[in-house]
């Protein structure tokens, strides 16, 4: 019994000494990781520390707290513009809180410079690795949106063809939604929302105008709703046979026996532009069906809107019905070419913004509307 006994002993031992080793690497393993953690507090603390001892800094924190991001963002750019002497971590600071403004906006190419110029800044190794890491992920939501990026390499002249020619002056709008009586409805509520959006669209165009020192265009929306006696469909929409239908049903309603007839007296023989929208209330991809520049017989050019009513896309339905509206005035796209991935970042033929009151229209934009002189480009700009 006794050596029973003895023979145990040895292995309870060895299992406390393991048991021991064990308790000894998870001990340095955790002290370890409150270094660490400490260490990453030290980078963080350093990095907001600016924040609570200048009193400018803290005004913006506090704006940003309100939720006033756009004095936020011009008071950074009033200090970085100063004299004043900030250090490198103020001033780094000053570049991501603006960085993160725009990243909020959609803007990520603006947000990738605030990080370039915050490391171009001498800074610590361990917020210099933060700001890397920032950076990358920037840049990976910039490539993340490029879908269609290389399909072109010059940018397609539409200026002043078809019947919109310019964006200028007095602009009569057709807004019409279709109805099929099966799928695709309209409710009044939802009416009203497009209608709200629409007015967004118009104001935003009337803004951006003076940017560009040019006297807003005066926008006069006429909105209709055409029941198409005929299920609507993606395809449908697209093909050649859509006009066809509709044209004589949105004819009927207004009371004009032809197309021409009704330009004529919509735009007064040709004083104002006319632009047509048609919106079904379908989730498919909206289009322009435009005018090429040298065609002798195009009668029709209108819009194709598809964005359901829907409150997730609040954001979403007025920079449509901007853009969509732009390719009627000769604006065209520059999402699908490839030499403008880094080019007029916040166009919204190029890119989308958070909202429509971000977008801007960049000088090549403005050019094809008839808003400015032609810009140079890193592309063809066709004849």
């Amino acid at each position: 019994m006794a050596r029973f006994k003895e023979a145990k002993q040895p292995l309870l031992f060895r299992a406390f000494g393991v048991i021991w080793s064990l308790s000894k690497f998870t001990f340095w393993l955790f002290i370890a990781l409150v270094l660490l953690i400490k260490l990453s507090e030290t980078g963080q603390s350093a990095k907001f520390k600016a924040a609570g001892e200048n009193p400018d800094f803290k005004q913006i924190a506090d704006l940003l707290d309100a939720g006033h991001e756009a004095p936020a963002l011009a008071f950074t750019k009033q200090l970085l513009a100063s004299s004043t002497a900030f250090s490198s971590l103020e001033r780094c600071w000053l570049l991501q809180t603006q960085g993160e403004i725009y990243l909020k906006r959609r803007h990520h190419h603006l947000a990738r410079e605030a990080a370039d110029s915050c490391l171009a800044l001498d800074i610590a190794d361990n917020h210099r690795y933060e700001v890397l890491q920032w950076r990358n992920d920037i840049q990976q939501r910039i490539d993340s949106h490029q879908p269609e990026r290389y399909l072109f390499k010059s940018y397609v002249n539409l200026r002043e063809s078809g019947f919109a020619k310019q964006m200028q002056g007095e602009i009569v709008v057709l807004y019409i939604y279709l109805e099929d009586n099966l799928w695709q409805g309209w409710s009044g509520a939802q009416r009203y929302m497009m209608q709200q959006y629409m007015e967004q669209a118009t104001l935003w165009y009337q803004q951006q105008a003076q940017v560009f020192q040019q006297p807003p265009p005066k926008f006069d929306v006429h909105y209709y709703y055409v029941q198409t006696g005929r299920g609507i469909s993606a395809n449908w929409l697209r093909s050649e046979q859509f006009f066809a239908d509709a044209a004589p049903l949105l004819l009927e309603q207004m009371g004009f026996r032809s197309w021409q007839q009704m330009h004529n007296l919509m735009t007064g023989n040709g004083k104002k532009q006319l632009a047509v929208i048609f919106h079904s209330n379908l989730e498919a991809r909206s289009f322009a069906s435009s005018c090429p520049k040298q065609s002798t017989d195009c009668k029709i050019e209108y819009v194709m809107l598809t964005e359901e009513s829907l409150v997730a896309n609040r954001w979403l339905v007025p920079q449509v019905q901007a853009h969509e509206m732009a390719h009627l005035f000769g604006a065209a796209d520059l999402y699908n070419i490839s030499a403008a991935k880094d080019y007029a970042s916040t166009d919204l033929m190029n890119y989308l913004s958070a909202e429509l009151q971000y977008a801007e229209i960049a000088p090549i934009t403005a050019w094809a509307i008839g808003w400015g002189p032609k810009p140079t480009a890193p592309f063809e700009l066709e004849e």
